[in-house]
């Protein structure tokens, strides 16, 4: 005689996997069906479905960041598996700094998959939607350095530079439309943080696999760093670059996300409780400010190395200022329209 009520294990799994705040209710769907006449087996099956369609359309990105998860770690094992001596002295800190980061990134995703409450998916939202889009752009930027030649300065530097303030544009977009979301700065600075998980996954997933794949092709472009290393296995030597190239990632991505993040929410914040007449004063002012930045850049790229830090940096903190500010003040001026 079949039970009142199916197993209890895939219950379970998706009382867990499911995301979304409407998870209870589709359990409780599936158990009324399988009460009325439905099998185990088709059960298992809903059940197994329902996740993995929950993990693929989950607007946070969370099911995506987990799956990016298994893939990254799974691409840094058998990188290491394939040239032990990456790992030999110094790859041995490396190797254990980018799995002790992937733990805390995989912590985040399934603290984010977890969450119920609708203003703050709302939050995590913007930020995994913002970090999808830069996970993209740094995804192709990749490729391109890979495969491209290098030959064109302004195409360098629109690479470089061009990436680097649009990143800080979509950190920016994340905290402010969080703030918007939920008026909480607190929730900027996380949708902030989920922004730079998620791009940093997606990022590194692309790569680690291109290096994987045309270990060859990412020889040749390393080689005269290889030369210069020391090491005898030209792989190894790939593949501890790529550990160091994550670490970095890990690490400075997300610190730098939390950080515009707030400034974002806080900017979104401050500006909501402006006049309209500032608000569109400070849009105005808003294009100079990039153009100096621009400008800024532009001029240290034709400066020698050595010179180039003092505008380098007054052109990133000019143009991340401009661009952090466009959403919080598209935002506001919104606000007061509609008002």
């Amino acid at each position: 005689m079949k039970p009142s009520d199916p197993h209890p294990l895939p219950t379970r799994l998706l009382a867990w996997l499911l995301s979304g705040p409407h998870g209870e209710a589709l359990v409780g769907d599936l158990i009324e069906q399988y009460r009325q006449g439905r099998t185990s087996a088709w059960y298992w099956r809903q059940a197994v479905f329902a996740i993995v369609v929950s993990a693929v359309r989950d607007p946070t990105g969370a099911g995506r960041a987990i799956i990016g998860w298994f893939l990254l770690l799974s691409l840094m094992i058998a990188g290491v598996a394939r040239h032990p001596a990456s790992i030999v002295g110094a790859g041995t800190r490396l190797l254990a700094e980018d799995l002790a980061l992937l733990l805390a990134a995989g912590a985040l995703a399934a603290w984010v998959w977890r969450q119920r409450g609708i203003d703050k998916r709302n939050a995590l939202v913007a930020g995994g939607q913002t970090g999808l889009i830069i996970g993209m752009l740094f995804a192709v930027n990749h490729a391109i350095e890979s495969f491209a030649p290098r030959e064109n300065p302004i195409a360098d530097l629109v690479r470089g530079a061009g990436v680097t303030m649009i990143m800080l544009a979509m950190f920016g977009v994340a905290g402010s439309a969080a703030w918007a979301r939920t008026r909480s700065v607190l929730w900027g600075g996380l949708a902030g943080l989920w922004c730079a998980c998620t791009a940093t996954l997606f990022a590194l997933t692309c790569a680690f696999a291109l290096n994987y794949v045309f270990e060859a092709d990412a020889i040749a472009r390393l080689r005269e760093a290889f030369l210069s290393s020391g090491m005898n296995d030209a792989g190894a030597f790939v593949a501890r670059n790529s550990l160091r190239a994550a670490s970095e990632a890990l690490i400075r991505m997300p610190a730098t996300a939390v950080v515009v993040g707030f400034t974002g929410a806080l900017a979104n914040a401050w500006l909501s409780a402006r006049s309209r007449r500032l608000n569109l004063a400070i849009a105005w002012f808003m294009p100079l400010v990039l153009a100096i930045g621009a400008g800024a850049l532009w001029h240290a790229d034709s400066l020698e190395r050595a010179a180039r830090p003092p505008f380098i940096v007054t052109g990133l903190i000019a143009a991340g200022v401009a661009l952090c500010g466009a959403h919080p003040l598209w935002s506001s001026l919104m606000r007061d329209r509609n008002a």
